[in-house]
């Protein structure tokens, strides 16, 4: 987890809550959900447990070293508690959940994936997985087919996919209106 999250947090060990928009913002997503989604991120889910003391930061900073702190219930199991990625259960996500074995899930079987990880009574581990994946989804998914292929989401848990998909936004091939790009 801190290696992906220190994509995000570029030398400092910190991500407050204006990088986590502005990288939003760099992936192609329109001011209203990179600012709701930083919000959502750094107030409700992950500011306060990666924090040193029970007195919140109203900051809301995102402290890398601590980060698995934050892992949330109703996630997918590819983190362990300790926070290092699990290969095993990384693949047994699209052994699962890949019903005709294409490489890549579409968004009716990630809708699947979801409800199938759901706890009892963890609203927030469960919403925040609906906006993870559907967020990967709008990024990275084949615009014709609709399938977000294996090998973007293993780029997305180790970080890459974001450089890549900010590359694309800067070449000139935007995120289109209808997933979460701007309007013009």
């Amino acid at each position: 987890m801190e290696a992906y999250c220190s994509t995000k947090a570029r030398k400092t060990g910190v991500i407050f809550p204006t990088d986590t928009y502005n990288g939003f913002r760099a992936l192609g997503f329109n001011t209203f959900i990179a600012l709701q989604s930083a919000l959502a991120f750094h107030i409700l889910h992950v500011s306060f447990p990666t924090c040193e003391s029970w007195i919140p930061d109203l900051r809301f900073p995102v402290y890398v070293e601590r980060i698995a702190r934050a892992k949330h219930g109703s996630d997918t199991e590819s983190y362990t508690m300790e926070g290092t990625f699990d290969e095993g259960r990384y693949d047994r996500i699209f052994k699962k959940f890949d019903e005709d074995q294409k490489g890549g899930l579409y968004f009716s079987e990630i809708v699947t994936m979801w409800k199938a990880n759901r706890n009892v009574l963890d609203l927030i581990g469960w919403t925040f997985q609906v906006f993870l994946w559907g967020y990967l989804w709008l990024l990275a998914a084949d615009p014709q087919t609709g399938i977000l292929d294996e090998r973007s989401v293993r780029k997305q848990y180790d970080g890459s996919l974001y450089y890549e998909l900010e590359k694309r936004q800067k070449s000139g091939n935007r995120l289109p209106f209808v997933r979460g790009g701007e309007l013009w």
